[in-house]
């Protein structure tokens, strides 16, 4: 016979996701859930926002359409402010390197969540823990972290309010399927001198 227990969930409708970074996993991400009654925010450096099926940007996603309220990186500070969920998705650049840190931390709800799916380094790790031991934040889901591997001395591994993944939030069964679609279309794109998609920016740094 099990022990039985109490458990408690929150309903997601009426809370505010906060998406950092706006490319395709970003836009995905905020269709679906806008799609679970949420509102969306989102945090992108550029605007107007990359139109869906734009093969410079690697195919688009309906999830742009999700997003009518998008703060560009000078308001940052409101962006964290309305945000039950903040997701960080954003690439390691050298605008963004440690872009998280005690004062943006501070900005964020106490009762919200940090969840980091990009970069380990756009987070100041030190003040993450620090905010997540203060109660300055509820707790923080992280995919990823600086350094990686994390150390077995890390305190996060024993964190209560802590749930840690290998860098593995983009694996599927589907994963190397789409990674050989997109390399056949390219190559078929490349000998016709079409676009590619998934072209990287120099000037931007990913």
């Amino acid at each position: 016979m099990g022990n039985p227990c109490r458990t408690t969930t929150r309903p997601r409708a009426a809370k505010t996701l906060g998406v950092a970074g706006l490319g395709d996993v970003g836009q995905a991400l905020a269709a679906r859930a806008q799609g679970f009654g949420m509102r969306v925010i989102a945090l992108c450096r550029r605007a107007p926002l990359p139109h869906p099926g734009d093969g410079a940007r690697g195919g688009g996603s309906p999830g742009e359409d999700a997003v009518p309220t998008v703060f560009g990186p000078d308001h940052l500070a409101e962006f964290l402010a309305q945000a039950d969920f903040v997701v960080n998705l954003l690439p390691l650049t050298s605008a963004t390197r440690a872009l998280f840190g005690a004062p943006e931390f501070g900005r964020m709800k106490p009762s919200a969540y940090f969840l980091n799916l990009g970069r380990g380094e756009t987070v100041d790790q030190d003040a993450l823990i620090a905010a997540l031991r203060a109660g300055a934040i509820a707790g923080a889901g992280l995919d990823v972290t600086a350094p990686e591997p994390l150390p077995p001395e890390s305190p996060l591994w024993e964190m209560p309010n802590v749930i840690l993944t290998a860098h593995y939030a983009g694996w599927s069964d589907a994963m190397l399927d789409r990674i050989f679609a997109i390399f056949i279309d390219n190559l078929v794109r490349f000998d016709a001198g079409q676009p590619l998609h998934n072209v990287v920016d120099l000037r931007a740094g990913y």
